[in-house]
Parts: structure tokens; sequence; C-alpha cells
């Protein structure tokens, strides 16, 4: 091979690296965007009540400052670190099947109206519920890890979920409104027939 055609092959394998580097960290960088809680939560018609009742539940605002948004509940893998890269592509189809049932919902108008969003909102709990134990809420373990509870005021709580450490179990169904909570946002509906402001959901859930 001649002097010339090994530097061609080298700036080859250069702007390959380079265009490959631009592609995987515009990648990720479109994955946050479009997994952020402000993407989530005012980008679709179908997340208003969600997005409200989320402002109200367990995990929005909590003692700590810590937060549990959108992605860390509802995109597979996004809480398990350090993600090996077959766990990052099972994100991207994860991420990539949301959105498109998601474009689908807001195609169709499943969820236009606040009427139309309750009348379907068992159905797509039933979903997400069916999704998160078929993984035996792998999202949940990834920030709650089982072995290393501690309360020293409740130590029954930690001796509790010990007995969940290996076996499968529905978090939801003890933790109610960890992820949400609907009281006053299908309240407001009944009374007013839309869905309530968001910006007003912590104002309520602070009285």
């Amino acid at each position: 091979m001649s002097s010339r055609s090994k530097w061609g092959v080298f700036w080859l394998l250069v702007i390959g690296i380079v265009v490959g580097i631009v592609i995987s960290a515009s990648t990720v960088s479109v994955v946050q965007w479009a997994g952020s809680d402000k993407f989530c939560t005012t980008w679709c018609h179908s997340m208003d009540g969600v997005a409200y009742a989320w402002k109200q539940g367990q995990h929005a605002r909590t003692p700590t400052g810590v937060t549990a948004g959108c992605s860390d509940c509802h995109l597979l893998n996004e809480t398990n670190h350090p993600l090996t890269p077959v766990a990052y592509t099972q994100l991207l189809f994860a991420k990539a099947e949301a959105g498109f049932v998601s474009l689908i919902g807001e195609i169709k108008g499943n969820y236009s109206t606040p009427e139309k969003w309750i009348e379907r909102r068992k159905v797509t709990e039933k979903r997400v519920i069916d999704t998160m134990t078929g993984n035996n809420f792998k999202n949940c373990r990834g920030c709650h890890n089982l072995e290393e509870m501690y309360d020293a005021k409740k130590p029954m709580i930690a001796q509790f979920h010990k007995g969940f450490i290996d076996k499968p179990t529905n978090c939801v169904q003890c933790h109610k409104t960890a992820g949400h909570n609907y009281k006053e946002v299908d309240a407001y509906i009944a009374e007013n027939k839309k869905f309530p402001p968001l910006e007003d959901a912590w104002k309520a859930a602070a009285k």
C-alpha cells in the first residue's frame, strides 16, 4: 500500500470516529431532552392530568430534594447505572416505543379531553403496570436498594422489604401515590370540566 493510500485510510478512520462520536452524543442529547420532565409534562395533551397528578405524588417533591422524574420511572434502565451497550440499546427501543404510542394517541385524540383521559386511564395504567411487573419493577429498584434500607425509628420497614430483594413484587400495590396522586385532579375535572393548571399542582398539594 502506498503512503498516499495509507494516509487516505487514516483520515477515513479519523472522520469515521468523529462522526461516530457526534452521532452518539447527539443521540444521548435527544434522548435526555425528550425524556426530561419539562418535555413530558408540556408537549402532549395526554400528559396534562398525569403531570398534575405526578406533582402531587410522593416522587416529584421530597424532603431531601431528590426528584424521581418521568423517565426515572417509565423509561427502561434509566435508573440502572452504569449502562451497558445492550442496556442502553434497550433503553432506546423503549423510548422509541413509548414515543410512538404517545404520538398515535395524540393523533387519534385519545386523551384530548379530560373525560377521554379519565375514561382511558385504567387501560393506560394497566399497560404501564404490566410492563413494570414484567421487569420486576427494575426502575424502582434502580433507586431503592432494598438491601440497604435502614430506619432506626422504623426497623420493621427494612425487615419487611428484605422479603422482596430476590422475589417478584408489585411496588405500586402498596405505594399507590408514589408516582401519581389523582385525587385533586379528578375533583377539579369533575367540577370544572377541564384539566387544572399545572402551575397550581404544588399549591394544592401544600394545602
